[in-house]
């Protein structure tokens, strides 16, 4: 399956049908905020003004205004749109499979060649199948026009929809609405999605399976799911009708089939052990001596086995499952053509919110039946079959009197349907997860059939509202409240914190220990549906194994069910990429508590989804064994928060169990939420240095200091020893503006401000969503965010010993037992085991003295960086003292300096770590399980990189330059505060030296005075070559081409989108550019800029031009000089109309005399000066910036 052009279709497909049926509204004189009047006609409707007619039924288009006013213009567009593109791969999929009653193709030719499809070249044959007015089609062939054509094509179309209907009504459902409507006229043009998905999707992806049919439903809503998440990053909660598009995800059918297998296949075998079958099951895994544990089932016949998939989706689980069935039911000695009809009818059950993947689950099943059964058609006509598939309605337009009319007297209806009316009132809010008991369904089913043979005109609006919303309201309630034989999924993953409020409060309401995710909801709701000794198989997220968050659920869980077996899937589970963060487990379990059994846990954490496959097999196989555990889940119950760490030796669990916890002993705290970051937070560098506490000791000295900003720490990139001091908070007055907005927003601020009584004072700190723990030395000073947690303790010696056993493997190896995700848990720090061996005096001074060290190396490389508030002088300037014996300074001999240096405190870091795993492995015993040796890449020191460091150089120059720094003092000479404005540096950036102290000149000018003259050449050399200097450029020609197109580039990464020098940019033809310090901006310096640059520079331009155009009319020019004139005629022309524009917002802003507060932060001030509406050249308004982009 070409999976790659599925996706560009589907995703394209999308677009284009969205596009087209927008487009067709309009023609209705339907618009999102207008609705045109209409015409009425004998023969249709026409738009008043407009000279097309529109034959349809005016109720249709009336219909959609009503539906419009009620969901909103793009909601409706976007499920027509989504309906027809599931009718058109549903088509696609039957005609290329010779599925379609009719057998002629209805989208595209059996005819190689053939652009037509059949039925516009079988009309004769198509009218008698699908019973069509012969008349209107020799009407409308007589004529001939394209427009005739599409027309009879279009008519065609719809009743072969409404023909199939009658066997798929779900995805089929009769046209007769304005889904017709606004299905647009050119069907069959080349851009519309019939021709692409005919032309650009073999057909060998439609003949592989009808798994294709999910892919492209999960591609075609992919970038519905994409806007989701990008709403979730701006804390916009999931919709209900968005949370379908967030959590659909194709479960691999390798997975499928584990799950199938080891579920309905092993309850068929509890049975019928001699059955062949499993020899056929590749995927079974045998259970071993603990099999006869599970043993409970009596012979069983197949068709009182029941299978439900709660979040169905489009059904791929619930197909294989039809396979095995299938397989089941031929070995029990069925007659093959009764098989599917019985496997509908009897055994598989469906839920799901989303009615658009109910249709294809649908479609998807009746299509594998029909594999089995030529005449399925017929058969599925004549017995009327329903599914057992429901898309969970809500219990709406049901009047009172409706509810008289169905109860008809009988009390015990009348309660029971108001009961569901008002349980299903938000159902799709809540799906599958709602409660509903056992009732008297027979009664409800014979009241229905009395329902349907009511023909009595004065209740027929009564029938029709039983008939469309009561009828679907029982029958998903039936299927809700019954026990099934297997209850498998792929659940929603959804974070409680994602969720909207009715969502969140239910589940807190109703399921309280599983609650932190849909996921694990589910794993309830699977258990409740089963059967006693009924199986549960899902695929879900690990987490529910591993975090404190899940402890209680997982003691719940062994106690109402038994791990028959789990796949543990790790990363990279799905055949999609859905990140590293997603980690996946499988599993089957038996709703029977057994607490001696065994689980068999096989270990896929290695590999991607092939890889992984490859591991489960050659694991049944029995080929490898390394990867397989069989493990009794309660002995876990030892380890704190009983994490269901398979892998654990009986040494380790004995640590557990023989020691005291870091809990004890320190004080792991979780930081504080601001509720708002942008508001509060800044990182250190975008505020007055002047306004910032570095180094209070505690709340009293921080209050008064009469600081507004104080260091926080919010975690950040993987860094062990010291580092990612990155933020600072306002905590002016004691915090009194985040209290005042957390009292707001929660009654009490101390519900997100939390441990206060820890502020300041020195302790570790960490990352709390890692990869690997990277535990960092706090000195005293810091505030700590709920993403930076800290640890505190009671002495100053502590400190360092539990750091060094915290960057260790030791530690590693415990959290990786407590919770192997990327979401390190304060619970789980406090429960790491401590040997009181560590505070032994001869383990303390070594260990002392090597983090001591590492602190310190660790503290040197950061405050290399100018990122680093402690940061001095550039590296690269500060070694050149070492060549002092030189009056000029080659820089390529200064990098080899710093290499070394770098180098050596990379090697020592790296050699202290190891020593400390040796002695924490020594200590705690742990040889066989601990490996002392630290690769390269978890050693957090940064080595010289000569391109990095280049630019640094660079940086560090133009600041300055610019007067942040300063070659007389180190550090920052300059952030803020007091300033003469004549201080105020500007530097302009432009193709060719227009100005003698452009920003190349005037960097050339720093190399020279910190280098020397002597050396200038070599060095611009070497600087040139680092940026990556094109051939036949001269250094300096390369260096400013990095200053126009990349320094800025660079600057914006590296100072995290929150520029401190700021680019004035007139546009994409370069015509001026400016560099500013943005603390020593000030509200006359755009008017500066414009007086004395960009107006001097267009004279410049104009000066330029009149000399190259001298050049064009001089004989003593080659051709080739003459034509590179009329080039450089052309571009500055360009230029020159670019300033003349961009000096309109130079005006403007210095009209305005804008004063700036840092305080706001980069970002808010740099978005003052953007998108400033002007008037352009033709007379229009357009939004014109002041600064780049970033």
């Amino acid at each position: 399956m070409d999976k790659n052009q599925i996706k560009i279709f589907s995703t394209w497909a999308r677009v284009n049908l969205i596009e087209s049926i927008t487009k067709r509204a309009i023609e209705l004189g339907i618009e999102e905020n207008k609705v045109h009047d209409i015409e009425i006609l004998k023969n249709g409707f026409k738009v008043i003004g407009r000279e097309k007619i529109f034959k349809s039924k005016l109720k249709h288009r009336e219909k959609l205004i009503d539906d419009i006013n009620k969901l909103g213009f793009n909601k409706v567009i976007e499920e027509v749109a989504c309906t027809w593109f599931n009718r058109f791969i549903a088509l696609r999929y039957m005609e290329v499979n010779n599925y379609l009653p009719s057998g002629i193709r209805i989208l595209s030719s059996e005819r190689k060649g053939q652009k037509e499809p059949d039925v516009l070249t079988k009309i004769t044959e198509i009218i008698e199948k699908l019973e069509l007015n012969e008349a209107y089609i020799n009407q409308l062939l007589e004529k001939g026009k394209n427009e005739d054509i599409n027309e009879l094509y279009k008519y065609i179309l719809v009743n072969q929809c409404n023909d199939l209907g009658k066997i798929i009504p779900n995805i089929f459902e009769e046209i007769e609405d304005y889904t017709e409507l606004l299905l647009p006229d050119n069907l069959l043009q080349e851009n519309f999605i019939i021709r692409h998905l005919t032309n650009d999707i073999g057909e060998n992806n439609f003949q592989e399976g009808i798994e294709v049919v999910g892919w492209l439903y999960q591609y075609y809503i992919s970038d519905k799911k994409d806007q989701v998440f990008e709403g979730l990053k701006k804390n916009i909660k999931i919709t209900k009708d968005n949370i379908p598009a967030a959590t659909q995800l194709f479960t691999p059918k390798w997975i499928v089939k584990y799950m199938v297998q080891n579920s309905l296949g092993a309850l068929w075998l509890e049975s019928h052990e001699s059955n062949h079958l499993k020899d056929s099951w590749k995927y079974y895994l045998e259970q071993g001596e603990t099999k006869d544990k599970l043993r409970e089932n009596n012979m069983i016949d197949p068709k009182n086995i029941t299978i439900l998939d709660p979040c169905m989706g489009s059904g791929h689980m619930l197909v294989y499952a039809f396979e095995v069935l299938y397989d089941i039911y031929k070995s029990y000695g069925y007659f093959e053509e009764e098989i599917p009809i019985l496997i509908l009818k009897n055994n598989i059950f469906g839920l799901d919110i989303d009615s658009r993947v109910s249709s294809l689950c649908s479609f998807a099943l009746i299509m594998k039946a029909r594999t089995y059964d030529k005449s399925l058609f017929f058969k599925m006509k004549k017995e009327q079959i329903s599914l057992n598939i429901c898309d969970i309605v809500e219990s709406s337009e049901i009047s009172e009197e409706a509810i008289s009319y169905f109860s008809k007297g009988n009390n015990e209806l009348e309660g029971n349907l108001k009961y569901l009316i008002n349980i299903f009132e938000d159902a799709k809010d809540y799906g599958s997860l709602i409660k509903v008991p056992r009732m008297n369904f027979e009664a409800f089913k014979n009241r229905i059939e009395e329902v349907k043979e009511d023909y009595s005109l004065c209740f027929h609006d009564y029938k029709e509202i039983v008939l469309k919303n009561i009828v679907p309201l029982i029958k998903q309630a039936e299927i809700m409240s019954s026990k099934y034989s297997v209850c498998l999924t792929n659940p929603p993953y959804m974070g409680i914190r994602g969720m909207n409020t009715k969502l969140s409060t239910y589940l807190s309401e109703n399921y309280e220990l599983s609650k932190h995710d849909l996921f694990s909801v589910y794993m309830e709701v699977c258990n409740e549906f089963s059967e006693a000794n009924g199986y549960s198989a899902i695929i879900n997220q690990q987490s529910w194994m591993f975090l404190s968050s899940f402890a209680e659920f997982r003691k719940n869980l062994l106690n109402e069910l038994c791990f028959k077996n789990i796949i543990h899937l790790g990363p990279r589970a799905f055949e999609e990429n859905v990140g590293t963060i997603v980690q996946n487990v499988a599993y089957i379990a038996k709703k029977r508590v057994d607490k001696d059994f065994k689980t068999i846990i096989i270990n896929l954490t290695q590999g991607n989804s092939k890889e992984k496959e490859a591991t489960l097999k050659s694991a049944l196989k029995g080929e490898n064994t390394e990867c397989k555990y069989k493990i009794n889940l309660e002995i876990l119950c030892a380890i704190p928060g009983n994490p269901f760490a398979y892998w654990i030796s009986e040494n380790i669990l004995e640590l557990f169990k023989n020691n005291i916890y870091l809990g004890q002993l320190a004080k792991p705290r979780q930081g504080m939420a601001t509720s708002d970051n942008k508001r509060f937070l800044r990182y250190w560098f975008e505020v007055e240095n002047n306004k910032i506490k570095f180094d209070a000791k505690d709340a009293k000295e921080a209050k008064s200091s009469c600081k507004k900003w104080f260091p926080y720490n919010k975690g950040g990139t993987f860094k062990k020893w010291y580092g990612n001091n990155d933020f600072v908070i306002n905590w002016e007055c004691n915090g009194r503006e985040v209290k005042e907005y957390a009292a707001k927003l929660y009654k009490s601020y101390s519900r997100t401000i939390k441990n206060e009584d820890l502020y300041f004072k020195k302790g570790l700190t960490y990352t709390f969503i890692s990869e690997a723990m990277g535990v960092r030395y706090s000195p005293s000073g810091f505030i700590f965010d709920v993403a930076g947690s800290s640890i505190f303790f009671d002495s100053e010696e502590k400190i360092y010993v539990i750091l060094a056993l915290l960057c260790s493997k030791v530690a590693k190896l415990f959290l990786d037992i407590m919770n192997p995700t990327y979401n390190i848990q304060v619970g789980d720090l406090k429960n790491i085991p401590i040997k009181k061996d560590i505070f032994e005096e001869e383990n303390l001074r070594i260990i002392n003295y090597l983090v001591l060290e590492n602190i310190e190396l660790t503290k040197r490389e950061w405050d290399n960086f100018e990122t680093s508030w402690d940061f001095k002088v550039h590296p690269l300037i500060r070694l050149k003292d070492k060549l002092s014996y030189e009056n000029s300074i080659e820089i390529s001999k200064v990098f080899k300096l710093w290499e070394e240096e770098s180098l050596d405190i990379f090697n020592r870091v790296k050699r202290n770590e190891e020593e400390l795993n040796k002695i924490f492995i020594s200590i705690y015993g742990l040889q066989e399980e601990g490996k002392y040796v630290v690769k390269d890449k978890d050693i957090t020191i940064r080595k010289a990189e000569v391109e990095r460091d280049i630019k640094s150089l660079i940086s560090y120059g133009i600041g300055c330059i610019l007067g942040r720094y300063s070659l007389k003092e180190e550090g920052i000479v300059y952030a803020g505060g007091e300033r003469s404005i004549e201080d105020g540096k500007i530097l302009p950036i432009l193709n060719y030296e227009y100005f003698e102290e452009d920003i190349l000149q005037e960097f050339i000018a720093f190399i020279k005075k910190v280098y020397g003259e002597d050396t200038l050449e070599e060095n611009l050399d070497f600087i040139a070559e680092a940026l990556g200097r094109k051939g036949g450029e001269t250094s300096r020609q390369s260096i400013r081409r990095y200053f126009l197109k990349d320094f800025y580039k660079d600057h914006v990464r590296i100072y995290h989108k929150r520029p401190i020098y700021w680019l004035l940019d007139s546009g994409k033809n370069e015509g001026f550019k400016a560099l500013i310090y943005a603390h020593e901006y000030n509200e006359t310096i755009v008017g500066k800029i414009k007086r004395d640059y960009l107006q001097v520079l267009q004279k410049k331009y104009e000066n330029a031009i009149s000399r190259f155009k001298l050049i064009i009319k001089s004989k003593d020019y080659t051709m080739k000089e003459k034509s590179y004139a009329k080039e450089k005629i052309e571009k500055i022309i360009k230029q020159r109309e670019e300033c003349i524009e961009y000096e309109k917002v130079l005006s403007y802003i210095a009209s305005k005399e804008i004063i700036i507060d840092m305080d706001n932060g980069i970002k808010a001030n740099y978005d003052i000066f953007q998108n400033i509406k002007l008037i352009d050249l033709k007379g229009q308004e357009v939004k014109k910036d002041l600064l780049a982009k970033i």
